[in-house]
């Protein structure tokens, strides 16, 4: 298992939100600002910066934090007034008790060491402050086809990812108050033979589950899906995915 060259797929990152924006967890990222009174939010592993974008109608100071420079890059500013940071998640360069909400989406498993970062979200957190993570389970939802047709990907998740109690129970350890694990949107999708070769997901570049694999890997398991298309024009590819909302209070 490689680590994810995010370089890579920078340029190409956003074209997922074009087949599943993900609507539901924006909406529950401006509810958890409005009914807390935040005023000051930091996203870590904030990518190209689509989320942070959420923001920008309101009356914030927003700040999005990611490892890989290229990603930054390919923030498009607009009018936002969002100030990135090319830093590790696990070593968060701000001062202690400034931030209300520290939040990431489909971005822990990607933390080289999860109970550091969510040390560092106490320490930098104001008391009351969140900490909200959104992101999948493998261990609980497997039924994306993905896992069927390209080796050792779904092995690699395992590897990759936390099961969301276990996040929860990392929490509970650093002494956050109301810690609580959510469904925060559902993903379901079916698509028969050939349509499947429209799925962006099934793009090398524009997941980190197929970007790890070597090219070769890669059109093995795409080799797998046209002989299996060849063999059942009408073979169903279905996409089962559940993203969660984890949070806690300090």
């Amino acid at each position: 298992m490689q680590k994810t060259d995010y370089s890579k797929i920078a340029c190409t990152y956003n074209n997922r939100y074009k087949e599943n924006y993900l609507s539901n967890i924006e909406k529950l990222l401006k509810q958890l600002v409005f009914d807390n009174g935040y005023k000051i939010i930091l996203e870590t592993g904030c990518g190209t910066g689509k989320w942070i974008k959420s923001f920008d109608d309101l009356n914030l100071k927003v700040f999005g934090l990611d490892y890989s420079l290229d990603m930054l890059k390919m923030f498009d500013r607009g009018d936002s007034k969002a100030q990135m940071i090319n830093a590790d998640a696990c070593s968060i360069p701000v001062k202690d008790n400034s931030i209300d909400l520290i939040f990431c989406v489909n971005a822990i498993h990607h933390f080289p060491d999860k109970k550091k970062f969510i040390s560092e979200c106490k320490r930098t957190l104001k008391q009351n402050g969140m900490i909200t993570a959104f992101g999948v389970d493998p261990y609980c939802d497997k039924e994306w086809y993905v896992y069927d047709y390209f080796e050792n990907v779904y092995q690699n998740d395992l590897k990759r990812f936390v099961p969301v109690d276990s996040i929860k129970e990392f929490l509970n350890s650093k002494d956050f108050r109301e810690t609580d694990v959510s469904i925060a949107e559902k993903v379901f999708n079916e698509r028969i033979g050939g349509e499947v070769f429209n799925d962006p997901f099934l793009k090398k570049n524009h997941s980190s589950q197929l970007a790890n694999l070597s090219n070769e890997d890669y059109e093995k398991g795409m080799q797998k899906i046209k002989t299996q298309i060849k063999k059942d024009p009408k073979t169903i590819f279905k996409t089962s995915v559940v993203f969660y909302m984890i949070t806690g209070k300090k």
